[in-house]
């Protein structure tokens, strides 16, 4: 069965998504019956400090572990390898999803193919893995997230087999296309056609009611009526909305 998506995304829209945190968008896709979308264990080895998310379409690479005989061919031939052609194919709003099995003894990318994917427009990679030259990593600028750091090189016991096929990533299946959305707390991947509700829902909750949930907590407010919204605090919090002209 092929999977694929074919749903079609507005860059506007891809904008208007990184107002919305990972956590947000983790727990609305909850409620939306998506009950896996956050990445485990992958976190963020280099992002910039004035950047608040990363957003963009998934393009996907998988490796597996080597057989010997085949991964000399492979690198005989640079064009041919899916690794370079996943680089290579990065556009404006990519993000580069890398599936490595959650091999912990190879870094699959460094400073240099970081800066490849940066000229390119891509907006971040995420491996479910390692990366390498993590301080020449941070140089760059760019978010990369990974699950650790090792120093050994891909053909040390890696060989990429699959480039633009649906993948797992942190336990999340990623299809390509997805939307990929990360922060300073993680990664989540969201199916393309819920983008858009839970831009509107996930932003209406940061903008208004964490906003004002967090003021009537440094006001004294308890825990225990205002987090969450009992239903005299949610009556409350409809009359603040139209005290402050947001309805």
């Amino acid at each position: 069965m092929s999977v694929h998506n074919t749903h079609e995304i507005s860059d506007e829209l891809l904008e208007e998504l990184k107002l919305v945190s990972v956590s947000t968008a983790a727990h609305t896709l909850v409620e939306m019956g998506y009950r896996n979308a956050y990445m485990q264990g992958i976190l963020p080895m280099s992002f910039p400090e004035d950047q608040p998310s990363a957003v963009g379409r998934a393009v996907t690479l998988r490796f597996i572990p080597l057989r010997e005989d085949l991964v000399k061919q492979q690198y005989e031939s640079l064009t041919g390898s899916p690794h370079r052609s996943a680089l290579e194919s990065i556009g404006p709003n990519d993000v580069l999803v890398i599936d490595t099995g959650s091999h912990m003894e190879t870094g699959v990318v460094g400073d240099i193919f970081t800066r490849r994917i940066r000229y390119l427009g891509g907006r971040a990679i995420v491996v479910d893995g390692c990366i390498r030259d993590l301080q020449r990593v941070i140089s760059v600028d760019f978010p990369v997230y990974a699950k650790g750091v090792h120093g050994g090189a891909i053909p040390r016991s890696l060989m990429s087999v699959g480039l633009n096929e649906p993948i797992r990533c942190g336990g999340v299946p990623v299809i390509p296309g997805d939307i990929i959305l990360a922060d300073r707390d993680g990664v989540v991947a969201i199916p393309p056609q819920c983008v858009e509700e839970i831009v509107k829902i996930a932003r209406a909750h940061d903008e208004l009611e964490e906003r004002w949930i967090r003021m009537k907590l440094d006001e004294g407010a308890s825990l225990h009526t205002h987090y969450p919204p009992n239903a005299e605090a949610k009556l409350e919090f409809e009359q603040w909305k139209k005290d402050n002209g947001y309805e």
